[in-house]
């Protein structure tokens, strides 16, 4: 090294490397150098490489990511059939404004799919058979039934079939859908109340049950006769219980 030459160290973190470069520099300039090092970076890991060949990404890779993202399963309705023996219709008219005389009907056949986690997803079919039409008189029986009123000789039969569902509360919803009655078709309103879903212990089943309700304007359907002695309006109240059944829907499609 030459002579006044040195080469000062500012820190202790310098490279060899660092060290012997900079004594070269200060033996050729033959005077102090002053080296100030910084501490090294720390090496950082190296982000991870993807080969993209054909092939590398294939059937086992898409398999293995499904089971660690799966997609949420959407809940099936149940189906239940309608139990004729626990389901009732009634209907109510005003005669004269005197009273509100009631009648009742029974379930032909049908089904409902309901899904409490999801009310939208519900539907029901039904038929109703007029011919069941009982006033509690004979007589009053025969006329209801005639091609006065219901006319059973031509249409025996109602048929109801939801559109949509509606969800109002915790039990309360609407049914919006197309009624099938005396020749017309027309869209009707059920409101219903959900009252249960679980075990019938005597049945051995399970069953869902509802209260609902609607109005049905008989001077739409063509049903016009006696406007001065029976009212327009007729409401209408059902006491539901469904039995649940799989293939309800199925054999009902089947029918058809």
């Amino acid at each position: 090294m030459g002579e006044g030459a040195t080469a000062r160290l500012s820190s202790n973190r310098c490279s060899p490397e660092q060290t012997s470069l900079a004594l070269r520099i200060a033996y050729r300039a033959g005077t102090q150098v002053s080296l100030r090092c910084n501490p090294a970076p720390s090496p950082q890991p190296s982000p991870p490489s993807f080969a993209w060949e054909r092939g590398s990404f294939g059937v086992a890779s898409v398999v293995a990511l499904s089971l660690l993202f799966p997609t949420p399963a959407r809940a099936v309705p149940e189906t239940y059939r309608f139990d004729p023996v626990h389901s009732q219709v009634w209907f109510s008219v005003g005669h004269q404004r005197f009273s509100h005389p009631q009648g009742r009907l029974r379930i032909k056949e049908g089904w409902f799919q309901f899904d409490d986690k999801d009310w939208s997803a519900s539907r029901v079919d039904v038929a109703i058979d007029l011919a069941s039409a009982d006033m509690g008189d004979a007589k009053w029986n025969d006329t209801v039934r005639s091609g006065q009123f219901l006319d059973v000789g031509r249409w025996p039969t109602a048929h109801f079939v939801s559109r949509s569902v509606e969800k109002r509360d915790a039990t309360h919803g609407m049914i919006h859908g197309d009624l099938n009655f005396h020749g017309e078709t027309k869209p009707i309103d059920v409101a219903f109340t959900l009252n249960r879903i679980g075990n019938d212990p005597y049945a051995f089943k399970q069953k869902a049950g509802f209260s609902a309700s609607a109005t049905l304007h008989r001077f739409e359907f063509g049903m016009k006769r006696y406007a001065d002695v029976v009212s327009e309006a007729v409401e209408l109240r059902l006491e539901i219980e469904g039995i649940r059944d799989g293939d309800a829907a199925k054999s009902k499609q089947g029918d058809n």
